[in-house]
């Protein structure tokens, strides 16, 4: 095992019950019904990817909607570093995120989950306008495989 998939396993561990890489160095965690995090670090990587599905684009005004996303998307600014993109498998548009590896600690690792998790409510609560379509639900996780059985994620002060 890689040193960053290692420690990544390591603080995901201290951050939440039974969560760890699998094989092929994918997590998932679970905060609530609406949001799974998918952590990854590929082989021989010290990036760790966060990835979340924040909404479909709505049946009309979908101009709008992508407007909104780049203009979130403006500067890192208000998602703190982080990125909206779109995941044509799902059809979705995905919260993105890096961390290096080496660069941070368990510390630093936790505080950017907390970051990740109110980049992901910011994205949604500008993209998820109940005028934009009839039917605005929050997106779930689409590899139900994969988020079924994801450790729901614990948020608790990792002070040392």
């Amino acid at each position: 095992m890689s040193m960053a998939r290692s420690s990544v396993n390591e603080w995901l561990g201290q951050r939440v019950h039974g969560a760890a890489l699998d094989a092929s160095g994918v997590a998932t965690i679970r905060r609530d019904d609406d949001s799974v995090i998918v952590i990854e670090v590929l082989p021989d990587s010290d990036i760790c990817h966060l990835c979340a599905l924040v909404c479909p684009l709505p049946d009309i005004a979908r101009e709008a909607v992508l407007m909104a996303a780049l203009e979130l998307n403006r500067f890192g600014r208000p998602l703190g570093g982080c990125w909206l993109a779109w995941e044509d498998d799902v059809q979705m548009l995905t919260l993105c995120h890096n961390v290096l590896v080496p660069a941070t600690d368990a510390i630093g690792f936790s505080n950017t989950l907390d970051n990740f998790l109110n980049a992901l409510d910011i994205a949604r609560e500008q993209l998820m306008v109940p005028d934009w379509t009839d039917n605005a639900t929050f997106a779930t996780d689409g590899h139900a495989d994969r988020s079924d059985d994801a450790p729901a994620l614990v948020l608790h002060d990792m002070k040392a």
